[in-house]
């Protein structure tokens, strides 16, 4: 309670008194109910005897009933309405205490109002709080376990991260547990069991990690745990980790076998305080570079790379550089054959590095692959493209991106995810986002990813099958794989221009591109004699120096964009 010194004390103490209240049960609810409703109504019957206010006031009592009804509720509200009835009546006062002009039976009338107004008072409340009930679900609730989601999961971890008590050097558990055969389990026993199992596994993994595991679901397939009690014996925790995943899970009496893995990375409470987003991404990239490589189990400690000092060092200076702008977007106009306008902005990057100086991507892509960095740099680069389409979006300038990826030449679920969050957020046109996809990603991807790319261009996003010409597959080979334009690699059209067999193949491929409807785009377009020729066989985008270098934002020419 505050002290009485404090200027805010009364709200304080009203706020906290209509807390205590909501707290208390229904039957101390009910009593205190009846008791205001008994002094209300004999004191607004003591004034009227006395003649000090009209009796038209006493229809004053409907603001506090209005209130019993929204604090109390319906029942309890609809007691007290028809309670505060019955004592103003005739029933609870002789007639030479009544007003002489009350008209007859308008008590009963009086009675039904008041017991009308608390009682739908009460109504309203209750449907308010079901609203905001649900919408507090959705929002950090994952639909259909109800168990957390990933939102409650990043708010947990910024508590943590924010906790005074302790030392900041505490260390923090992140799991990761993916559900491989979820999917197929879920065919067999439907979607209802499928979520139950899920929730049964939650519930024992908190068993058996201990009650300061805080386990949530962020995918279909995939858990996640936060635990500030982080058990200092790396070895135990395996074998506590393996041996759960080793074991079936009960519903209903029927075992199931998870084939299941799970990567943990323990980091310090000072990490959490400092970027706790950054933190879970670290965590979920992790997870997912195992699972790549079929680890069961992997555990990464902030420690362990000590012994990969300069790596560590490297993606300490490039994760910097990403959040002091040191890395800049750019955009290079692509040129629309049919209309003689630039159409597409693609997105590349340039990193300003303090030794090396300007670098562009082809440069410091070797570094970022070799530190498993593709993914949280891929990333940056969709939030960042984001960001500055919202600007363009106040501006009602309209644009078309394009952006790349697969830099490492795999199809990451988390980035699609990412992507499909920015364009939910800024509820910029799917239609105006193209998804560059390398052809050796297209040929490889798993069959998660290809779900997640097919959903993004059943929204509208446009996907492109880029690099085209780098491997070995055919045009014909594209038709069966979720892409609408294919873009021509710099060595195929390099070849086109200096051998008339390679230029008459370059020719037919596009024909039979556009004839299935796919665009055809060309990179690389450096000199007249590309252009000339790829504007000859029909190619309908061209992108190049000849046409225009990379720009950075403020240099982009919005008069020759359509």
């Amino acid at each position: 309670m505050p002290k009485p010194s404090d200027p805010y004390s009364f709200t304080s103490w009203c706020r906290e008194s209509l807390v205590n209240f909501t707290k208390m049960n229904a039957e101390k609810q009910v009593f205190i109910g009846f008791v205001l409703a008994i002094v209300i109504a004999a004191l607004i019957r003591l004034i009227e005897m006395t003649g000090g206010i009209p009796s038209l006031f006493e229809h004053l009592l409907y603001f506090p009933l209005v209130f019993a009804g929204l604090l109390l509720g319906p029942r309890i509200g609809a007691l007290a309405g028809l309670m505060c009835g019955f004592l103003l009546s005739p029933l609870s006062f002789s007639d030479s205490m009544i007003s002489p002009d009350e008209i007859a039976g308008g008590w009963i009338l009086r009675l039904l109002a008041y017991t009308a107004i608390a009682t739908i008072s009460g109504i309203v409340a209750a449907v308010v709080q079901d609203l905001v009930a649900a919408e507090k679900s959705a929002k950090f609730q994952y639909q259909g376990t109800e168990l957390p989601n990933i939102n409650a999961l990043l708010e947990q971890l910024k508590s943590i991260g924010q906790e005074s008590d302790g030392s900041a050097n505490e260390l923090v558990d992140i799991f990761n547990f993916r559900l491989q055969n979820l999917e197929k389990i879920q065919q067999q026993i439907g979607t209802e069991k499928a979520n139950e199992l899920v929730k049964q596994m939650a519930m024992q993994l908190k068993k058996l990690l201990g009650d300061q595991l805080h386990v949530g679901q962020t995918s279909k397939n995939e858990l996640v745990g936060v635990s500030a009690d982080a058990d200092a014996n790396t070895k135990q925790l395996q074998q506590k980790v393996e041996s759960f995943l080793s074991q079936p899970i009960v519903v209903d009496g029927v075992s199931y076998q998870m084939d299941s893995a799970a990567g943990v990375m323990r980091v310090s409470k000072d990490k959490l305080k400092d970027d706790h987003e950054k933190v879970f991404d670290e965590a979920q990239s992790h997870a997912f570079n195992a699972f790549q490589k079929n680890q069961q189990f992997s555990f990464l400690e902030q420690n362990d790379a000590i012994d990969q000092i300069e790596e560590v060092t490297f993606s300490r200076q490039f994760s910097e550089a990403m959040k002091n702008n040191d890395i800049q977007l750019y955009y290079q106009p692509r040129l629309n054959t049919n209309t003689g306008y630039f159409s597409v902005l693609e997105i590349s990057a340039k990193w300003v590095h303090p030794k090396r100086g300007d670098m562009n991507l082809d440069e410091f892509k070797p570094m970022i692959e070799e530190a498993s960095l593709t993914q949280q740099f891929t990333s940056w680069v969709i939030q960042r493209t984001f960001k500055d389409l919202r600007t363009w979006q106040k501006q009602k300038i309209i644009v078309r991106v394009s952006i790349d990826i697969t830099i490492n030449d795999v199809v990451d679920p988390i980035v699609l995810n990412v992507l499909a969050h920015e364009l939910q957020e800024t509820k910029f046109p799917a239609r105006n986002v193209y998804i560059e996809v390398s052809e050796r990603a297209l040929m490889s991807m798993n069959d998660k990813s290809k779900r997640y790319l097919e959903r993004l261009r059943s929204v509208g996003c446009n996907v492109i099958a880029a690099h085209f010409g780098e491997g070995r597959s055919t045009i014909q080979s594209l038709f069966v794989l979720p892409v609408d334009a294919v873009k021509l690699s710099e060595e195929l059209v390099q070849k086109a221009t200096s051998h008339s067999d390679k230029k008459r193949e370059l020719a037919s491929m596009v024909k039979m591109a556009r004839s299935r409807g796919l665009t055809t785009i060309a990179t690389g377009v450096n000199d007249r004699a590309k252009l000339l020729l790829l504007k000859q066989i029909g190619c309908e985008e061209l992108q190049g120096s000849i046409l225009s270098k990379s720009l950075k934002k403020s240099d982009i020419p919005w008069a020759r964009i359509r």
